[in-house]
């Protein structure tokens, strides 16, 4: 088990040892986490063994090489939980990467609950057979849940024992007494690929809130009471407030909270008051055995409310309270999956890895893969004890991830110490740790039971095992964040300061409120399921740096570097620039309407003809063989409809269409026409996009038509196109009317197939496909201060220098968007303040005598200040020279100085074109 600390076994004598022995191997199979409680506690031999087969993974870490104080209360009451598998289960994994790929039909498309129900939850007969056997078995059945995962039942030890085929035993682990089997559960043969797990087998895990309040006087006090963060400060950090300012405060969204205690909301009604907030729209959800009454850790969800009251006071809250027990956890989960109102959930609680078992690990991700596929995020606080989350029985902390943190499924949020300077902006953050206080600091590091998921690439991320945080944000509880509270357990009552990863995983489930509002409003999709999002906003260079990237600081192991790293993740939200990068992602132009030329005569059209004609006909069209013709009889009354389904997020909607009219009455009134409308799918009217009448004929004419403010509302559904004619009673060959050419554009959100276009881009496989220029002869690929890695390209640093290097690429076919993306660190030559040496980047084109098509950027000497990223939407420059063969250039230019006074760095180069 890895950064666990192992002891000796005692050794046992003669046949006993070698039974133990191969129980322990048989066992290890099953899991990565080595069940030794097995080895120290024999299944009793007295009690026949069930017919049936072990359900693996029951083994709990922190047990191992406990004696047991002895046999538990067989009267003693057990909640248990029978966590049923899902159906099709590789099909739902399939189906969730399909939703977070941009070249899939199914990108962002996600299902509502009872679709997830419908086609993966398992079926009522399962339920039934397992429910009817739980029976037999003395087993009370208290609820069913709605996805039929969670079957939970009460029973005794006593009960547990016999039909599991197990043996409970007490133990002292550090303060408390605790219960566990000494072995995996036994269930029937004919129920073994049926269930999953059972919940709630042992009552080693308890949640624990991840907040620390602050003991000592701000060390950098701020605005609010007692010298915390305010919500204006927190906005002006995190570059929140041009959302504020635009009315994007979370209005329409529902951020859900997970809570295992209760709060007092005369106190959230003060903290909104203060600043001004406006008026809670908040609601409980008390799962068995809840209350919402404060208890000693209200201060959790006073906590979570009042942070995302700061960031997202329009947001509704919806507060989801259970009981802090493996049932009761689990059913709080599984009811916001299933009720499915909230997108955005904050947790700030959790537990130790180590504390739970592999089975109880999966299960929990099985009810978080629900909500992956239905596209809610789930922000999870990372833990406030650095990288040793776990304590010992010996009270030695362990390396170790928190649960529910770890799970692929969910978003892990680390800590970062802020620092802003006098009117918040934002100036610095450094991991959070502080050895001095009993080892608090930012949860991160590696999980020892999921493995990396596929979301998880890019800089620094290559170690197999599932790493944790994603994210980060101000957590440090010597500068952290202003909270009112009068009840639980609190060190005292009213205005206080509040830190921990708690606070910054609501504080990033309210910006995602924010942003998901404001990109609805724009007809783009919102978050979804966050964490691939998240990631591709990492791996992609953006326009807009989306994240703060933290390079100092540590978590009391893991210290933060450039890029990924787990002490902060990716970094902290710059949340301006999130929502910026999001609304530039490519947008993709399809047609609406099919057969729109009438070329396969009249498919995917319903006619209507008064006169009894076929309306589609070779007769006058205006491309092609085919078009439609309405009328030329007397008392007409012809139409042609289409249904199509409106993009779930479309930015724009043009109705396109030639038509020519002929004939029709000589007087001066409308007396015959041509109108086209839009209806829903039940026939009832939206808009009319036009009336043509008999008085304006003049041939072929195109007609083009701005529909979006019409039909936005119908985003996701389906309405009608309708074209139809109505004539007066005069002869057949005084009105007609000609249709062709009809098209209904929909330009959406699509971002396609992203690929990076530059080769070895940070040097660190030698020379090819790079080629080199230096008038001075040097080598310029060398070990002198990288950005990353262990190379970089170092130019010029010698009188009159003249260095470049450049790769050749071959763009795709289409270019949808193109983005150039370099890290350069400059030394200056000269005090003077001219431009005497340069660097600059460029694209030339291969096929046409070098022609330089795009001179990116050109720095100065005067321009010097570090390691800096430079980003560049190349998408115009490039767009013209689809499939071509293109130079990246990067030249540096020096003066008649000497070889250590100017120099130019490069690193870490990315050309991302985005194509069909």
């Amino acid at each position: 088990m890895k950064n666990a600390r192992t002891r000796h076994v005692s050794q046992r004598g003669g046949t006993q040892v070698m039974i133990l022995m191969c129980s322990a191997i048989v066992l290890l199979l099953f899991s990565d986490l080595s069940p030794l409680t097995a080895m120290a506690h024999p299944r009793s031999i007295e009690r026949p063994y069930m017919q049936g087969k072990r359900l693996p993974g029951h083994a709990v870490p922190l047990l191992n090489n406990l004696k047991p104080l002895g046999h538990t209360d067989k009267n003693q009451p057990l909640r248990l939980s029978v966590v049923l598998r899902l159906r099709d289960e590789p099909g739902l994994d399939a189906l969730i990467a399909s939703q977070d790929d941009p070249t899939s039909p199914f990108y962002r498309h996600y299902l509502n609950s009872q679709e997830f129900n419908s086609s993966f939850a398992p079926t009522q007969a399962t339920v039934d057979e397992i429910s009817t056997y739980l029976r037999q078995q003395g087993f009370q059945i208290t609820s069913i849940s709605p996805n039929h995962v969670l079957i939970d039942v009460s029973t005794t030890v006593a009960t547990a024992e016999h039909v599991f085929d197990v043996t409970f035993y007490d133990y002292q682990l550090r303060t408390r007494v605790v219960y566990a089997p000494n072995i995996d559960p036994v269930v029937p043969d004919s129920l073994i690929n049926a269930i999953q797990t059972i919940v709630g087998l042992n009552d080693i895990a308890l949640y624990h809130p991840n907040y620390i309040q602050s003991n000592h006087q701000p060390l950098y006090p701020h605005a609010g009471p007692g010298g915390g963060f305010t919500p204006d400060e927190l906005r002006a950090a995190y570059n929140v407030q041009p959302l504020i300012d635009a009315k994007m405060d979370g209005t329409g969204q529902t951020v859900g909270l997970f809570e295992l205690d209760g709060y007092d909301p005369a106190d959230i009604h003060a903290y909104r008051q203060r600043y001004k907030l406006g008026a809670l729209h908040a609601s409980n959800v008390l799962l068995e055995g809840a209350s919402d009454t404060p208890g000693k850790n209200a201060l959790a969800a006073t906590l979570d409310m009042e942070v995302i009251s700061a960031l997202a006071p329009g947001a509704s809250q919806k507060i989801y309270l259970g009981s802090n027990t493996a049932v009761g956890i689990n059913d709080t989960y599984n009811r916001i999956v299933t009720d499915n109102v909230a997108k955005v959930i904050s947790v700030s609680w959790g537990e130790c890895e180590l504390a739970s078992s592999a089975a109880r690990l999966d299960a929990l991700n099985t009810i978080f893969k629900q909500g992956a596929v239905q596209g809610q995020s789930f922000f999870v606080a990372s833990g406030t004890s650095g990288a040793y989350d776990c304590v010992d029985d010996s009270q030695q902390q362990v390396l170790a991830v928190d649960s529910p943190a770890s799970s692929p499924y969910a978003v892990g949020v680390g800590g970062t110490t802020l620092h802003t300077d006098a009117k918040g902006g934002y100036v610095s953050e450094t991991a959070w740790s502080d050895p001095s206080s009993k080892g608090m600091g930012s949860g991160g590091g590696k999980s020892v039971h999921f493995m990396r998921p596929t979301y998880q690439h890019g800089p620094n991320l290559s170690d197999p095992a599932r790493l944790v945080p994603d994210v980060s944000a101000n957590a440090n509880p010597a500068s952290s964040y202003s909270i009112y509270l009068t009840t639980g357990k609190t060190k005292k009552a009213g205005w206080q300061v509040v830190g921990g990863t708690g606070a910054a995983a609501s504080l990033w489930a309210a910006i995602e409120a924010d942003i998901n509002q404001s990109l609805l409003a724009a007809h783009v999709a919102p978050f979804g399921h966050a964490i691939t999002a998240i990631y591709r906003l990492y791996n992609t260079p953006q326009l807009y740096p989306p994240y703060h990237d933290i390079t100092t600081g540590s978590n009391l192991y893991y210290t933060a570097s450039p890029g990924y790293d787990l002490a902060t993740g990716v970094g902290t939200p710059d949340v301006w620039n999130i929502v910026r990068d999001l609304k530039n992602e490519p947008a993709l132009s399809a047609l609406g309407l099919r057969n729109g030329g009438f070329e396969d005569k009249g498919t995917n059209w319903i006619q209507h003809s008064s006169g009894g004609y076929d309306l589609v006909s070779a007769g006058n069209p205006h491309t092609g063989k085919y078009g439609a013709l309405f009328c030329s009889y007397a008392n007409c009354h012809d139409s042609i409809t289409q249904a199509v389904v409106i993009p779930a997020f479309v930015r724009q909607l043009t109705l396109t269409y030639w038509v020519y009219m002929g004939g029709g009455n000589a007087s001066s009134t409308c007396q015959d026409n041509l109108q086209v409308f839009f209806r829903t799918a039940k026939g009832d009217p939206i808009t009319t996009v036009q009336k043509l009448c008999n008085t304006t004929v003049n041939g072929w004419v195109q007609y083009n038509f701005d529909v979006t403010q019409a039909l936005q509302t119908y985003a996701g559904k389906t309405v009608q196109v309708v074209f139809a004619a109505t004539g007066t009673s005069g002869p057949r060959s005084n009105f007609f009317v000609n249709l062709d050419d009809t098209s209904l554009q929909t330009l959406v959100v699509a971002p396609g197939i992203t690929t990076q276009l530059i080769q070895n881009s940070s040097f660190e496989n030698g020379h090819a496909p790079w080629k080199e220029a230096s008038q001075g002869g040097y080598e310029l690929i060398s070990t002198v201060f990288p950005h990353t890695g262990k190379y970089s390209a170092y130019l010029c640093g010698y009188p009159n220098c003249h260095d470049s290097i450049m790769q050749t690429v071959l763009l795709p076919a289409s270019i949808r968007h193109a983005v150039l993306s370099y890290w350069l660190y400059t030394e200056r030559s000269s005090s003077l303040n001219a431009c005497t040496d340069v660097f600059r980047s460029y694209l030339r084109l291969i096929a046409e005598n070098g022609v330089i098509v795009a001179d990116i950027r050109t720095i100065c000497d005067t321009d010097v200040n570090g390691w800096t990223l430079f980003s560049f939407d190349v998408t115009n420059a490039l767009a013209t020279y689809a499939g071509k063969l293109m130079q990246v250039d990067f030249e540096a230019i020096g003066s008649n100085e000497g070889r250590e006074r100017f120099s130019v760095v490069l690193d870490d180069l990315t050309l991302y074109v985005t194509h069909d």
